[in-house]
C-alpha cells in the first residue's frame, strides 16, 4: 500500500523585486488578500483579529461621522436658534411697530371726539377694550357675533390709521395695520380642531330588497 508523501504547497514568499516602497506595499497587500482568500475555505475562518477590527473601525467610522458632521451640524442649528430668539426678543422690545397702528388710531379718535359726552382718553380705552373682548370672545368661545365684530374692528382700525396718516407713509402704515389684524385673525377666526361627523341616513330601496329576497 502507498503513501501519499505529498506535502502541502506553501504561499509564494514576497519577492523583493523593488525596493520602492509603494512596490513592496503593494506586493504586501497581495500576500495578505492571497492568505484572507485561502482562510475563507478553511475552519478557521473567521480569523480571531476580524472582529475587533471590524470593530475598531466601526468606532473610527461612528467618531469621523461624528465629529465631522454631527457636531458642526449641532452647532449651526444652536448658532441659528441663539440669533433667532435674540432677534424675536429684539422684536418684542421694540414698540415702534405698534405704535405705527395704535398712535394713529388714538389721533383719529382725539380728533373726532369733539361734541360726545365723553373724553378722547375714555373712548381711547374703550376702543382698546372692545378689541380686547372681541379677540377673547372669538377665540375662545367662537361666538359668531363676535367674529363678525372682530371683522369690522379690523377693517374700522385700518380705515383710521389710513385717514390719519398723511403723505408717503399712509399706504405702509395701513398694510402694517391690516397685518396685526391678520396675524391675530389666525386665532380668532380659526376652525375647531375636532372634525364634525355628518351621519347619513340612505333611503330605503324596496326593489334592491325583493332582489335580494329573490336570491335567497
Amino acid at each position: 500500500m502507498s503513501t501519499d508523501t505529498t506535502t502541502p504547497a506553501r504561499p509564494a514568499p514576497i519577492e523583493d523585486s523593488d525596493t520602492n516602497w509603494p512596490a513592496m506595499l503593494n506586493e504586501w497587500a497581495g500576500d495578505l488578500w492571497r492568505r484572507l482568500h485561502r482562510g475563507r475555505h478553511s475552519d478557521d475562518w473567521p480569523p480571531e483579529w476580524l472582529i475587533p477590527a471590524a470593530g475598531i473601525a466601526g468606532v473610527l467610522l461612528v467618531a469621523l461621522l461624528l465629529f465631522g458632521l454631527v457636531l458642526p451640524l449641532l452647532r449651526w442649528a444652536g448658532r441659528l436658534v441663539v440669533g433667532t430668539v435674540d432677534g424675536g426678543v429684539d422684536w418684542l422690545r421694540d414698540w415702534n411697530l405698534t405704535r405705527v397702528v395704535l398712535d394713529p388710531v388714538r389721533d383719529y379718535l382725539t380728533a373726532h371726539s369733539a361734541g360726545l359726552p365723553i373724553n378722547a382718553e375714555t373712548l381711547w380705552w374703550t376702543w382698546c377694550a372692545a378689541g380686547v373682548f372681541l379677540f377673547l370672545v372669538a377665540t375662545f368661545w367662537r361666538a359668531v357675533a363676535a367674529r363678525l365684530g372682530w371683522i369690522l374692528f379690523g377693517a374700522a382700525t385700518t380705515a383710521m390709521v389710513w385717514a390719519t396718516t398723511t403723505g408717503p407713509a399712509r399706504t405702509t402704515t395701513a398694510g402694517i395695520a391690516a397685518l396685526w389684524w391678520i396675524a391675530l385673525s389666525l386665532f380668532a377666526l380659526r376652525r375647531p380642531w375636532s372634525q364634525q361627523k355628518v351621519t347619513v341616513h340612505l333611503p330605503e330601496l324596496p326593489w334592491l330588497a325583493r332582489i335580494l329576497q329573490r336570491r335567497e
